[in-house]
């Protein structure tokens, strides 16, 4: 046992440590530490302090989150970029920064990926029909990839010999 009371503050140390050991187990934006700060029991004159120290001291770095973020939700979740740019803006994160994270994905692979996606998705649905060219234009959208990137690459019959 703590000795500390549910009710006590943290002091600057402890809450420090406390927002340094969330920042270790994973790249967190600012918006994310500000939520967790508000969540545990620390005086909000310590916000501003901390988050500079977390900065300067490489625990939290807005880049490396947003950057980090992008590849995550692109190579293990599949996301497409509007989806991933609207998790970053949820997040607070400077659209600079959503620009340049966004940059990181290899092009070659993105599209590589929303081709196979898409041929995946008519095959799923019984072939290579105007109805289910729809149905997987839908389902693309919905991941987040951009409408004109995806009629571009959907009405490439070359890709569709099913």
């Amino acid at each position: 046992m703590s000795g500390k009371m549910e009710g006590d503050l943290l002091d600057f140390g402890q809450a420090y440590r406390k927002a340094a050991d969330y920042c270790a187990i994973q790249d967190r934006c600012t918006s994310e530490i500000q939520l967790k700060l508000r969540t545990w029991n620390i005086d909000r004159s310590y916000f501003s302090p901390i988050i500079d120290k977390l900065t300067n001291e490489g625990f939290l770095d807005e880049k490396r989150f947003a950057i980090n973020y992008t590849g995550g939700k692109f190579r293990i979740k599949g996301w497409g970029k509007l989806k991933i740019a609207a998790g970053l803006r949820a997040r607070s994160v400077p659209a600079t920064l959503i620009r340049e994270a966004l940059t990181t994905i290899n092009n070659d692979e993105y599209t590589f990926f929303l081709e196979t996606l898409l041929k995946k998705k008519l095959e799923q649905l019984g072939g290579d029909t105007f109805t289910n060219r729809q149905k997987a234009a839908y389902f693309a959208a919905s991941r987040g990839f951009e409408s004109t990137f995806i009629a571009l690459h959907l009405h490439d019959t070359q890709i569709f010999d099913l």
